[in-house]
Parts: C-alpha cells; structure tokens; sequence
C-alpha cells in the first residue's frame, strides 16, 4: 500500500465503517475500560433490476 495512514479510522461512539473483505485492514490492541464489538458478516447485493 502506497500510504496506509490515507485511510485510517479514528473509532467513535456510533461509528458503523463497512468495507470489502479483500482489503487490506488490520486493527491495534484495545486498551479500553469498556468492550470492543466487532461483527464480521457476508453481504449480497440485492438485484433491484
């Protein structure tokens, strides 16, 4: 990746970020006082023709 830092995500409160699986994404360990939810899911566009 020509710049990893173009695309970093600062997490917030409410925050929903949905990305394709094939790219590149990694996460640095959470340190946090509170829990840390991640959901991993399979999506298939609907045919709406």
């Amino acid at each position: 990746m020509e710049n990893p830092d173009k695309y970093k995500i600062q997490p917030q409160a409410g925050l929903l970020v949905i990305f394709p699986s094939y790219f590149w994404h990694s996460t640095i360990p959470f340190t946090g006082e509170s829990e840390r939810i991640c959901i991993s899911f399979n999506m298939i566009p609907m045919d709406n023709g």
